[in-house]
């Protein structure tokens, strides 16, 4: 119950921090908003490790698959940020959720791993609820929705990447590093996109910033007291904060198209994590 929590929790704030950013993104360009997520992150995390203290979380192993994760979420993150900007968060989240699927198509390449049909076909059926969601041939399809599936791929890597990570590194110095990587990335962008924001702006981009860090702490600490198999339903309660943050502040709210679709990619998704756990406990 701890665990399910800590995840609720997160995926909650997980969830007010894309409203943010959505918010941000109406009035500042995307590169501004993705820098004051990660700067005021990367403050907050020098804050709390002030002096010499920082000087642990900069010890890694594995520096180059380090970085590579700082930057496979940062691109990410600027994918995702964009795409909100022009279509419902209740869309973004639920094709969003299509990474995990991803996530066994890729682990064949970068991790070896064998795949079996029935996964496969998981797969197959949760892109096809993406195709729900889209509608391609009703209308015109929004480039943003092409964005977000862009971003689902970059994002399945990154959680490949960070799988492999932990198996050799801290979780805080992982968590350093991207803030890192994603100030740095975000800052060489800067001068090509700045617009003074407000006082009221950097407020929102200093709670994004926490908001942020704290999520994914949650996050790490929620699968270090439960099993994966036993949080991962519980992750997909973020599109129902979206939806509802959606609804609240933007006067979105997802159609039945929607609906279908992150229903069938969800189940999906559910299914192949039932399959993973079930073949772990027989291997």
């Amino acid at each position: 119950m701890r665990g399910i929590t800590l995840l609720l929790l997160a995926e909650m704030l997980f969830a007010s921090m894309d409203t943010i950013a959505k918010h941000l993104g109406q009035e500042l360009p995307v590169a501004m908003v993705a820098w004051g997520r990660y700067a005021f992150h990367l403050g907050f995390m020098l804050m709390l490790f002030p002096g010499r203290r920082i000087v642990p979380l900069l010890r890694v192993r594995n520096v180059k698959l380090t970085l590579v994760r700082g930057v496979l979420l940062l691109l990410a993150t600027m994918s995702f940020f964009t795409a909100i900007r022009h279509i419902p968060l209740a869309d973004a989240v639920a094709i969003s959720f299509v990474a995990p699927l991803f996530v066994v198509a890729l682990s064949i390449p970068l991790l070896g791993e064998r795949v079996g049909a029935r996964r496969w076909a998981a797969v197959m059926i949760g892109l096809a609820g993406v195709l729900v969601i889209v509608r391609p041939g009703f209308g015109d399809v929004h480039w943003a929705y092409g964005l977000m599936l862009f971003m689902a791929l970059i994002f399945a890597v990154f959680v490949i990447v960070t799988r492999m990570l932990t198996r050799t590194e801290e979780t805080l110095s992982i968590l350093f590093y991207a803030a890192l990587m994603g100030t740095i990335g975000t800052s060489v962008l800067l001068p090509f996109f700045w617009q003074t924001p407000t006082l009221v702006q950097v407020g929102w981009m200093a709670a994004m910033g926490a908001i942020g860090g704290v999520s994914q702490l949650l996050m790490i600490n929620a699968y270090k007291v439960a099993t994966a198999s036993t949080l991962a339903p519980f992750q997909y309660i973020q599109i129902i904060f979206a939806a509802f943050w959606g609804y609240v502040i933007f006067g979105d709210f997802p159609d039945y198209w929607v609906i279908a679709g992150g229903s069938i990619v969800i189940v999906s998704g559910l299914y192949v994590i039932h399959r993973e756990a079930t073949l772990a406990k027989q291997g």
